[in-house]
C-alpha cells in the first residue's frame, strides 16, 4: 500500500484505472508497475527458474493451461479444490481438461 499511495500516477486517473483494473485481472498488483526495468527482468528470470513466470512467447490460452495445471497439481489432482483456488467452476475446469485432451489427441 505505500508503494501505491506514494507513485506519482503521472497517468492520473487513467493510469489509476488501468492499474486497479490490472490488479483486478491479474488477481494480484503487478509489480512492473513500482519496479525498475533492471530489477523486474531480474525478478521475472527467477520467476521462470522457480516455474513462477510465463515465457512473453506465449499465447494466453498456453499461459491458461499451464497455470490452471499447475494449481491442479498443487492440489494433488483435487479437481474442486483446485477450481476454488482459480475461481472458477468445477464444470469449467472439467470442460477446460477435457477440451485439452482432445486437441491433444487430435494432435497424435
Amino acid at each position: 500500500m505505500s508503494a501505491i499511495s506514494g507513485y506519482s500516477w503521472p497517468g492520473n486517473i487513467r493510469e489509476l484505472k488501468n492499474f486497479v483494473e490490472r490488479c483486478i485481472l491479474l488477481g494480484r498488483l503487478p509489480i512492473e508497475t513500482f519496479v525498475s526495468g533492471d530489477t523486474l527482468s531480474q525478478n521475472r528470470e527467477t520467476a521462470q527458474a522457480e516455474g513462477r513466470g510465463y515465457p512473453s512467447t506465449w499465447a494466453m490460452d498456453e499461459v491458461e493451461k499451464h497455470h490452471i495445471l499447475q494449481v491442479l497439481s498443487e492440489f494433488q489432482g483435487n479437481k474442486s479444490a483446485a477450481a476454488r483456488q482459480l475461481g472458477i467452476s468445477r464444470k469449467t475446469l472439467d470442460r477446460k481438461l477435457q477440451a485439452w485432451d482432445e486437441a491433444q489427441g487430435s494432435e497424435s
